[in-house]
Formats: structure tokens, C-alpha cells, sequence
């Protein structure tokens, strides 16, 4: 990393892993397929679409292994957004571990948010998910947590004299949230939601920080890092 707080070209993003509790392992693969296989069949389906039938078939499973895990559908649902919540906070410190300032900590955690929606299979289920009326209340929840942890990180740079003056940290960390989350809806899949995103941060990083900030970003070679490797992210939740 160099003095400026710049990650020098490592623009990486961490692959997100199973953050699941410890337990014994057979105990654990089993509960590890039933979420998968939740996630699988609530991005297919909708969260009402799917069946426990349905899940416990993608499993491989019968139902007294669903209920020793969980009492019901909904029951799996909240456990699966835990698992992608706490999995998450995983990947948060692994980059807070890279020692960056807090505007390339926002891009990274940003590229990490949408890496996760576009290749891990338990992201995108719950996301679906909680899209149904039933888990509304969920659903308001994560986008809550978002933008919070968004206009926290901007609170920071603007702390650290990285945003232009003009620059509310709430109202900008509205505006990337919203205008990831539209993105996510209308994409034409991954690499579409990846090229649009990058065109959302060359508008945004102009007008949210300094001009040398700005500078350090447009010669950092950013915009041409390489794009997540779906591979990774389906052999890190093997069960």
C-alpha cells in the first residue's frame, strides 16, 4: 500500500466464505446444503415459489433433517440472511485489514457488495427473498444496514478531507445505494451489472472528492481491474 492510502493496484475484492458457527461436521454440511438449496430455489421461484419440497429435493435431503435445523420455511429464510449478514462482516474486515483510506475502503466494500450479487449463490437467494411481502421487514432492514454502513464510510472521508466540500455523507450514501440497487434490477446479468456500476463511480468519484483524490483514482488503473472469477465463488460454498 502507498503513503496516500491507496491500495497500489491491488484490487482485489475477498471471496465470501461460510461464516456459519462451529459444529460438528457432518451436522454442519447438512445445514450448509439446506441453505444452499434454499438460496437456489428462492432465486429461481421467489421466496413464496418455493417449496419445501422443492428445497429438500435441490438438497438431496428428507424432512427430518429440515426440521432437526430449522422449524419452517420462514426459519430458513432468516437463517439464510444470517449467514449472508455475518459472512458480510468477514469480508468488511478482511479489506479494513488492508490499511486504505475510507474512500477506497467504500469502492472495494462497494465492488465486494456487487461481486456477492452477481456470483454467490446465497446472496442472491436471500436478495430475492426478500423481495416477498412476508420479509419485507427483513428486506428494509438490509437496505438500512447499507446505507448506514455507506454514509459511515463517507462520514470518514469527509473527516479525513477526501470529499469535495459540497458533499453530504448521508445524502451521497443514499444516492450509491439507490443507484447500486436500480442497477441490480435492470442489469442484463453480471457483467452488465459490473459495467454499470463503473460507469456509476466515473460520474460519482468526480463530483463526491477532492480533485486530488479524484487524480490519485483516475491513475490508479481502477476502471480496468479484473472482474470477479465466478469459479471462486462457487467452490468457497462447497458444503
Amino acid at each position: 500500500m502507498s503513503s496516500s492510502g491507496s491500495p497500489s493496484g491491488d484490487f482485489a475484492v475477498p471471496v465470501s466464505a461460510w461464516a456459519d458457527p462451529d459444529a460438528k461436521e457432518r451436522t454442519r454440511r447438512t445445514r450448509r446444503r439446506l441453505l444452499l438449496a434454499a438460496a437456489d430455489c428462492f432465486s429461481t421461484h421467489g421466496y413464496h415459489g418455493a417449496a419445501l419440497s422443492d428445497i429438500l429435493t435441490s438438497a438431496g435431503l428428507t424432512k427430518g433433517a429440515l426440521y432437526f435445523h430449522f422449524s419452517s420455511k420462514q426459519a430458513l429464510a432468516e437463517a439464510l440472511l444470517t449467514e449472508v449478514c455475518d459472512s458480510w462482516m468477514q469480508v468488511v474486515d478482511e479489506i479494513g485489514r488492508r490499511g486504505l483510506d475510507a474512500m477506497w475502503r467504500l469502492l472495494l466494500e462497494t465492488d465486494a457488495y456487487v461481486a456477492r450479487w452477481m456470483y454467490d449463490p446465497l446472496v442472491r437467494g436471500c436478495s430475492r427473498a426478500l423481495a416477498d411481502p412476508d420479509l419485507r421487514e427483513h428486506g428494509v432492514e438490509w437496505q438500512a444496514g447499507w446505507e448506514g454502513a455507506t454514509a459511515e464510510r463517507l462520514r470518514q472521508a469527509s473527516a479525513a478531507g477526501l470529499l469535495a466540500d459540497n458533499v453530504d455523507p448521508g445524502r451521497a450514501a443514499r444516492a450509491v445505494v439507490a443507484i447500486a440497487a436500480g442497477n441490480h434490477s435492470i442489469a442484463d446479468g453480471p457483467d452488465d451489472l459490473w459495467t454499470r456500476m463503473n460507469e456509476t463511480w466515473e460520474g460519482l468519484v468526480p463530483i463526491m472528492t477532492t480533485r486530488e483524490w479524484t487524480a490519485q483514482w483516475q491513475a490508479s488503473g481502477w476502471l480496468d481491474r479484473p472482474r470477479p472469477d465466478p469459479v471462486r465463488y462457487r467452490t468457497a460454498l462447497v458444503p
